[in-house]
Protein backbone atom coordinates (compact mmCIF):
# COMPACT_ATOMS: atom_id res chain seq x y z
CA UNK A 1 0.00 0.00 0.00
CA UNK A 2 2.83 2.54 0.87
CA UNK A 3 4.78 1.38 -2.17
CA UNK A 4 2.06 1.89 -4.46
CA UNK A 5 0.86 5.66 -2.79
CA UNK A 6 4.42 6.65 -3.37
CA UNK A 7 4.98 5.27 -6.92
CA UNK A 8 1.43 7.46 -7.55
CA UNK A 9 2.62 10.32 -5.22
CA UNK A 10 5.97 10.19 -7.87
CA UNK A 11 4.00 10.10 -11.16
CA UNK A 12 1.67 12.95 -10.06
CA UNK A 13 4.41 14.92 -9.34
CA UNK A 14 6.08 14.50 -12.76
CA UNK A 15 2.78 15.40 -14.66
CA UNK A 16 2.60 18.42 -12.77
CA UNK A 17 6.34 18.94 -13.81
CA UNK A 18 6.00 18.62 -17.32
CA UNK A 19 2.54 20.59 -17.29
CA UNK A 20 4.33 23.44 -15.59
CA UNK A 21 7.25 23.38 -18.23
CA UNK A 22 4.82 23.37 -20.80
CA UNK A 23 2.92 26.26 -19.76
CA UNK A 24 6.15 28.19 -19.42
CA UNK A 25 7.17 27.42 -22.43
CA UNK A 26 3.80 28.54 -23.82
CA UNK A 27 4.24 32.05 -21.95
CA UNK A 28 7.93 32.44 -23.59
CA UNK A 29 6.28 31.72 -27.03
CA UNK A 30 3.97 34.52 -26.44
CA UNK A 31 7.04 36.76 -26.67
CA UNK A 32 8.14 35.10 -29.85
CA UNK A 33 7.82 38.35 -31.77
CA UNK A 34 11.14 39.25 -29.29
CA UNK A 35 11.56 42.59 -27.45
CA UNK A 36 10.49 45.12 -30.63
CA UNK A 37 7.37 46.73 -31.57
CA UNK A 38 6.32 48.54 -34.56
CA UNK A 39 5.13 52.24 -34.94
CA UNK A 40 1.77 53.00 -36.57
CA UNK A 41 1.94 53.77 -40.16
CA UNK A 42 3.64 56.95 -41.03
CA UNK A 43 3.60 58.73 -44.59
CA UNK A 44 7.76 58.97 -44.55
CA UNK A 45 9.94 56.65 -43.51
CA UNK A 46 10.71 56.70 -39.69
CA UNK A 47 14.10 58.45 -39.35
CA UNK A 48 14.52 58.10 -35.70
CA UNK A 49 14.86 53.84 -36.34
CA UNK A 50 17.00 51.54 -38.33
CA UNK A 51 14.57 48.95 -39.23
CA UNK A 52 10.80 49.69 -40.90
CA UNK A 53 8.06 48.03 -42.16
CA UNK A 54 6.61 48.86 -45.92
CA UNK A 55 2.82 48.47 -46.01
CA UNK A 56 1.76 48.39 -48.97
CA UNK A 57 -1.22 48.99 -50.71
CA UNK A 58 -3.54 46.84 -53.73
CA UNK A 59 -1.78 48.48 -56.70
CA UNK A 60 1.77 47.68 -54.93
CA UNK A 61 0.74 44.18 -54.36
CA UNK A 62 -0.34 43.79 -58.22
CA UNK A 63 3.24 45.97 -59.15
CA UNK A 64 5.22 44.16 -56.49
CA UNK A 65 3.51 40.68 -57.28
CA UNK A 66 6.16 38.87 -59.87
CA UNK A 67 8.72 39.23 -57.19
CA UNK A 68 7.14 39.12 -53.91
CA UNK A 69 4.18 36.69 -54.74
CA UNK A 70 0.12 37.73 -54.27
CA UNK A 71 -1.34 39.26 -51.21
CA UNK A 72 1.56 40.72 -49.60
CA UNK A 73 0.31 42.82 -46.72
CA UNK A 74 4.51 44.48 -45.55
CA UNK A 75 7.59 43.90 -46.23
CA UNK A 76 10.22 44.39 -43.34
CA UNK A 77 13.68 45.36 -43.60
CA UNK A 78 16.24 48.30 -43.77
CA UNK A 79 15.75 51.17 -46.37
CA UNK A 80 19.00 51.82 -48.25
CA UNK A 81 17.86 54.92 -50.47
CA UNK A 82 14.70 56.44 -51.55
CA UNK A 83 13.75 59.08 -53.99
CA UNK A 84 10.12 60.47 -55.33
CA UNK A 85 9.54 57.12 -57.52
CA UNK A 86 10.86 54.31 -54.89
CA UNK A 87 12.08 52.92 -52.25
CA UNK A 88 15.09 50.79 -51.96
CA UNK A 89 14.96 48.45 -49.02
CA UNK A 90 17.22 45.55 -47.91
CA UNK A 91 14.01 42.66 -46.67
CA UNK A 92 14.51 40.66 -44.00
CA UNK A 93 10.62 39.52 -43.94
CA UNK A 94 7.40 39.65 -46.10
CA UNK A 95 4.25 39.33 -44.30
CA UNK A 96 1.02 38.04 -46.50
CA UNK A 97 -2.62 38.92 -45.97
CA UNK A 98 -3.24 35.36 -44.88
CA UNK A 99 -0.82 35.90 -41.61
CA UNK A 100 2.56 33.71 -42.76
CA UNK A 101 5.55 34.94 -43.79
CA UNK A 102 8.62 34.65 -46.18
CA UNK A 103 12.11 35.12 -44.28
CA UNK A 104 14.48 36.95 -46.82
CA UNK A 105 18.57 37.18 -46.34
CA UNK A 106 19.11 40.58 -47.33
CA UNK A 107 18.29 41.04 -50.53
CA UNK A 108 17.78 44.14 -51.84
CA UNK A 109 14.38 45.09 -53.57
CA UNK A 110 12.70 48.62 -55.14
CA UNK A 111 9.45 49.46 -54.13
CA UNK A 112 7.27 51.83 -56.12
CA UNK A 113 6.15 54.93 -53.64
CA UNK A 114 2.60 54.81 -55.39
CA UNK A 115 2.16 51.15 -54.40
CA UNK A 116 3.01 52.19 -50.58
CA UNK A 117 0.62 53.21 -47.82
CA UNK A 118 3.25 54.00 -45.39
CA UNK A 119 6.20 53.24 -42.85
CA UNK A 120 5.79 51.41 -39.47
CA UNK A 121 9.14 51.75 -37.42
CA UNK A 122 10.35 48.95 -35.56
CA UNK A 123 11.73 49.62 -32.16
CA UNK A 124 12.78 47.85 -28.88
CA UNK A 125 9.87 47.69 -25.93
CA UNK A 126 11.40 47.64 -22.93
CA UNK A 127 8.55 46.36 -21.01
CA UNK A 128 9.01 42.76 -23.98
CA UNK A 129 11.74 43.02 -22.91
CA UNK A 130 11.85 42.64 -19.04
CA UNK A 131 8.87 40.41 -19.18
CA UNK A 132 10.87 38.01 -21.79
CA UNK A 133 13.63 37.90 -19.24
CA UNK A 134 11.55 37.10 -16.15
CA UNK A 135 10.00 34.21 -18.04
CA UNK A 136 13.11 32.81 -18.86
CA UNK A 137 13.99 33.18 -15.61
CA UNK A 138 11.06 31.65 -14.33
CA UNK A 139 11.18 28.60 -16.72
CA UNK A 140 14.64 28.27 -15.67
CA UNK A 141 13.34 28.28 -11.41
CA UNK A 142 10.52 26.10 -12.36
CA UNK A 143 12.94 23.89 -14.56
CA UNK A 144 15.86 23.16 -11.48
CA UNK A 145 13.05 22.88 -8.85
CA UNK A 146 10.93 20.20 -11.42
CA UNK A 147 13.65 18.28 -11.46
CA UNK A 148 14.70 18.39 -8.05
CA UNK A 149 17.82 19.58 -8.12
CA UNK A 150 19.75 20.63 -4.78
CA UNK A 151 21.22 23.98 -5.92
CA UNK A 152 21.04 25.66 -2.67
CA UNK A 153 21.02 22.76 -0.41
CA UNK A 154 23.67 20.48 1.22
CA UNK A 155 22.23 17.71 -0.65
CA UNK A 156 21.39 15.35 2.65
CA UNK A 157 18.23 13.60 2.45
CA UNK A 158 16.06 12.18 5.59
CA UNK A 159 16.69 8.54 6.15
CA UNK A 160 14.33 6.43 5.37
CA UNK A 161 10.80 5.11 7.74
CA UNK A 162 12.47 1.66 9.64
CA UNK A 163 9.67 1.67 12.37
CA UNK A 164 6.56 -0.62 13.02
CA UNK A 165 3.89 2.43 11.99
CA UNK A 166 5.57 2.96 8.90
CA UNK A 167 3.12 0.60 7.01
CA UNK A 168 0.29 1.99 8.46
CA UNK A 169 0.69 5.78 7.40
CA UNK A 170 1.08 5.91 3.91
CA UNK A 171 2.33 9.65 4.07
CA UNK A 172 5.35 9.00 5.68
CA UNK A 173 8.08 8.14 3.44
CA UNK A 174 9.74 4.55 3.27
Amino acid sequence: MAQTSKVLFGARRAVTARRLRGGFCLALLAFQTGCYTYLPVQTEVPTQVREVAVVLNDRGRVQMGDGLGPMVDRVEGVVEAQDSAKVRVKVNRVLYLQGNSAIWSGETLDIPRDGIVGFRGRQLSKARSWALAAGVAGAVIVTALSFSLDLFGDGKTDPPCTGPSCGENPSIRQ
